[in-house]
């Protein structure tokens, strides 16, 4: 396990529920939704709607990385927190690993996505800055309700973050680079 100033990573999960209320367990389980199928289902939509296909490879991009995330998880098999630490509550009921974190890496994909189709949908300087800062806090908001509900410890979320932005940045250079200026032409003939 890792140390961080004197503090290894469970200690890290037990100090963040034990300044938890109520009230915050629960709004970080519904935070959390955000870096699982509705973060797709929205950054999907976002993207059908100016850029069909950027939505296209989004889709596939996602479908790829969760696969690739699953297997990292049974190669790594890493217990989660509450299973190694009787101190931490597992208030997502989750179960199986914990390395990498899919809803970090989702988080890092999602705001990847995001902020490319800011930054090219967008001609409005305050837009672009203003969704920079979003999609860069928003990965770690999600890496953080996976830690406050026990769910990952912090190189879990970190780990998952980072495979989800590198995912993002080579789904968006096939885009860029492939799929962005094809013309498809679908033609129909009369029998």
């Amino acid at each position: 396990m890792l140390q961080y100033k004197g503090m290894n990573e469970a200690d890290i999960i037990i100090f963040l529920q034990s300044n938890a209320s109520v009230g915050w367990i629960t709004f970080f389980k519904f935070v959390t939704l955000f870096g699982s199928y509705l973060g797709f289902v929205i950054v999907f939509a976002i993207l059908f709607i100016r850029q069909r296909r950027l939505s296209l490879v989004f889709a596939v991009t996602f479908v790829i990385a969760s696969i690739v995330n699953h297997i990292l998880k049974l190669l790594i098999m890493r217990e989660r927190p509450f299973v190694e630490n009787s101190q931490i509550i597992n208030y997502g009921n989750e179960d199986g690993y914990s390395m990498p974190s899919g809803h970090s890496l989702c988080g890092g994909l999602f705001a990847t996505f995001l902020f490319y189709h800011i930054l090219t949908s967008s001609k409005l300087k305050s837009t672009q800055v203003l969704g920079g800062i979003f999609c860069v806090i928003f990965p770690f908001v999600i890496a953080y309700s996976r830690m406050v509900l026990g769910a990952h410890y912090l190189s879990d979320t970190l780990v998952g973050i980072a495979v989800g932005v590198i995912f993002a940045l080579v789904g968006i250079f096939f885009y860029h680079k492939y799929l962005r200026k094809i013309k498809f032409k679908i033609t129909f003939k009369n029998e």
